[in-house]
């Protein structure tokens, strides 16, 4: 009788080991799609923090944009029919500069 017992514990602990293997390779094989996920996460994550304090010295950085606008509206009336046109043109003029400077001294 404990010669079946030895047999079917035996026979369990094989099992959960090739279970065990089993799910190591497969976790393996699907390591780079992991590993891809994870740091694609952690980059939206850092991304979405914006720019952030750089140890490594200082830097300066300017954004500019420019734009230019005008409206301008003319009515005509028609003199065979009486009818009103309206022409209208539209133009904005719009500047803007920042400068961003962050400095970094030693210790």
């Amino acid at each position: 009788m404990k010669t079946k017992q030895r047999k079917t514990h035996g026979q369990t602990l094989l099992e959960f080991v090739v279970l065990f293997i089993v799910l190591v390779a497969a976790l393996l094989a699907m390591k780079k799609y992991i590993q891809r996920g994870v740091q694609g996460k952690w980059k939206e994550s850092i991304d979405g923090m914006g720019k952030q304090y750089d140890p490594g010295g200082n830097s300066i950085t300017s954004y500019s944009m420019n734009s230019d606008a005008e409206t301008t509206m003319e009515v005509i009336k028609d003199g065979a029919t009486g009818n009103y046109h309206t022409f209208r043109t539209d133009t904005m003029n719009m500047v803007e500069d920042k400068t961003e400077q962050t400095n970094i001294d030693g210790l």
